[in-house]
């Protein structure tokens, strides 16, 4: 663990960058975070359903300017941390992948109707304007550069960029304590959870046995 983070530079993440967020976004969360680990997917069509997701839009993130890398320029800049961010009323829901598999397109469904749960507290507050609301998708940080501080820094640059931008909210689903402490940190609240265990779509429990609760936590900008 690094005990500083005197060596690490934060800037936007540039438009030719897309494989490298990509690849970085893969390294750390695949395997580890608890969402990707439901949806089960190999790690080849994970970065195809991102790519296809996300980043083919003509409105997407990196776009806009809503993603920030932490680089360590102690070894060469390398890519040590990211934090994507998104306007959920320019993006709405994002294109369903082509050529999915009957299975593929369950998990989807299921995946889909969950995280529309556990956002439709804040989606009720923001409405459809544009502009209004940050959505923090996703923070992550390298192992060995853990502990340092970095993802405040990440998530704070973002907010402040937002700030600058008149955004008046920004909100987060969080799937781990760590993340809920970093989001607290920065002066998010939670405004509700739901207990992945206990959430059901047609009568069924399609993650029955989980024990992953998701917190929405919510920020008011100055």
């Amino acid at each position: 663990m690094r005990e500083d983070k005197s060596t690490i530079s934060i800037d936007r993440v540039h438009s030719d960058e897309t494989e490298a967020l990509l690849s970085l976004y893969m390294d750390l969360f695949y395997d580890r975070e608890p969402l990707t680990k439901c949806f089960g997917l190999g790690r080849n069509r994970m970065i195809e359903f991102a790519r296809s997701m996300y980043l083919s839009l003509p409105n997407n993130p990196l776009s806009r300017n809503l993603c920030w890398m932490a680089r360590d320029r102690f070894s060469g800049n390398k890519a040590v941390g990211f934090i994507v961010c998104d306007d959920p009323a320019v993006e709405g829901n994002p294109p369903v992948p082509v050529n999915l598999t009957d299975d593929e397109r369950e998990k989807m469904s299921v995946l889909q109707a969950l995280m529309e749960a556990v956002r439709k507290p804040g989606q009720d507050r923001i409405g459809s304007q544009a502009g209004i609301c940050l959505h923090i998708a996703a923070i992550g940080v390298a192992p060995g550069y853990e502990g340092a501080g970095i993802a405040t820094s990440l998530l704070q640059t973002a907010l402040a960029g937002a700030t600058a931008r008149g955004f008046a909210h920004a909100f987060s689903e969080c799937t781990s304590i760590a993340s809920r402490k970093c989001h607290e940190k920065s002066g998010f609240q939670m405004l509700h959870c739901i207990d992945v265990n206990e959430f059901a779509v047609n009568g069924a429990f399609p993650f029955e046995g989980s024990n992953l609760v998701i917190s929405l936590l919510w920020k008011d900008l100055a």
